[in-house]
């Protein structure tokens, strides 16, 4: 489709209809961007003060939860939301009778399924936050893109998937089925089409570019960008998706319940979607730290506020000033998930990269596997599943766990295991470290 048809005849119209304004927000959200840091700092403490009396005048919960606070300067003493209570105390927290409300379900990949409504008017912004990013990887609304997502099961929602994508002039590519017959299949598809970007989690677009490698295959001609999402962005994986698509990569970095986050600039910077939302960075005692757990307000989510809202990511904050010239503050070093988190016996927390980058380094010397991934379902033990390639050799496992050894810690016992298929989340993500711990 064109895209100037798909962005005036489809999707404006139908997100209008919706009760979504988006045109109405694009150039204030383009003019934010550039107002300087402490300008930013002071517009957030307007929407802040405003959540906060909106919130303890209108919801149960925040009434019971705001009880003493009263101004942004007792904000430090407003109670952590958290994903257990917003499941659990769900209906006082939602404020009652808000018109143009959607119900949205974030299942994750810890399988505790979160529910919340949002109003059309946050919905907007959301998604004017997100094409103003989106405009940094040259990335207009109504450009063709093409999703490697995941594909819904059930007839109604996988029509409902179908409409939503040709209303946003996109084409869908199963993230489950990343067999040589369906990535050639991908690959003349995509030539068709004509996508201006890829997008999609970070697993699945790279298996497509080893694909491309394998059999020595072009890039898709008209591609002009890659965004990725919803996964750990390495920066070997972001070099080698670059070198096979011959275009930048842009990361994306947000969750179902406030949207966008944080997205990547043109000078490789992730700044946070500062007009929607608060961002703070927290350790284990909920004080300020540079690097810990991140923390969110919503400002305009006014169906179901979430104020404090710990989403178990674990990344770093910084204070450099970007290249860009943007006052939008900067996140750094995306950790990933609490339950990416690897524990040892001695209390050590360990972030997944550090097992990743082990596992790098010894593919970039052996090229002895195709893909890995690594599951603590015991304090004292790693399940390290490995799709070998022919260059594997069972003198290669203790290669693997000198290393670990010696650059994680020694103290785990490895379990290996030679796989024909790793198999993904309900969602389509891979989650290449994970914990099945308590």
């Amino acid at each position: 489709m064109n895209p100037y048809i798909a962005k005036y005849v489809f999707y404006y119209p139908v997100t209008y209809f919706n009760g979504e304004n988006i045109s109405k927000y694009l150039k204030e959200y383009n003019d934010f961007q550039w107002v300087s840091a402490e300008e930013v700092c002071a517009i957030q403490r307007i929407n802040l003060s405003r959540m906060l009396r909106y919130a303890k005048n209108n919801s149960a919960y925040y009434a019971r939860r705001l009880n003493g606070v009263d101004s942004v300067d007792d904000f430090s003493a407003v109670p952590f939301l958290t994903k257990q209570l917003l499941i659990s105390d769900f209906h006082d927290i939602c404020v009652p009778n808000i018109k143009g409300v959607s119900l949205k379900t974030t299942g994750g990949s810890t399988g505790e399924p979160v529910k919340l409504f949002k109003n059309s008017d946050a919905l907007a912004r959301e998604r004017a936050a997100t094409w103003r990013s989106y405009s940094w990887a040259g990335i207009g609304i109504g450009d063709k893109q093409a999703r490697f997502w995941g594909v819904p099961h059930a007839e109604r929602e996988a029509k409902k998937a179908q409409l939503i994508d040709f209303i946003s002039n996109r084409m869908r590519l199963s993230a489950f089925d990343l067999t040589s017959k369906t990535l050639e299949h991908y690959y003349r598809k995509l030539l068709r089409f004509k996508p201006k970007y890829l997008y999609g989690y970070v697993s699945v677009i790279r298996r497509f570019c080893e694909y491309i490698q394998e059999r020595q295959l072009g890039p898709i001609p008209s591609l002009q960008a890659v965004i990725t999402t919803s996964e750990i962005l390495t920066q070997a994986d972001k070099l080698f998706i670059e070198n096979i698509c011959n275009v930048r990569v842009f990361n994306e970095y947000g969750c179902g319940e406030v949207g966008s986050i944080a997205h990547q600039c043109e000078y490789g910077n992730m700044h946070i979607m500062a007009d929607n939302l608060l961002v703070e960075i927290v350790d284990a005692h909920g004080n300020p730290a540079v690097t810990g757990e991140v923390v969110v307000t919503d400002f305009f989510n006014y169906a179901t506020p979430l104020i404090r809202y710990k989403l178990g990511d674990f990344a770093s904050i910084s204070n450099e000033v970007c290249g860009c010239g943007r006052g939008l503050p900067i996140l750094q070093g995306i950790y990933g998930r609490a339950y990416d988190i690897v524990k040892t016996q001695a209390g050590k927390s360990i972030h997944p990269e550090a097992l990743i980058y082990v596992f790098e380094a010894l593919q970039q010397k052996y090229q002895a596997f195709s893909q890995f991934q690594i599951i603590q379902k015991k304090i004292n033990q790693l399940e390290i599943n490995i799709i070998p390639t022919s260059a594997w050799g069972e003198h290669l496992k203790g290669v693997i766990e000198k290393e670990i050894y010696a650059s994680v810690d020694p103290s785990f016992h490895l379990l290996f295991n030679l796989k024909d298929e790793i198999l993904r989340e309900n969602s389509g993500k891979m989650r290449v470290v994970k914990s099945d711990l308590a």
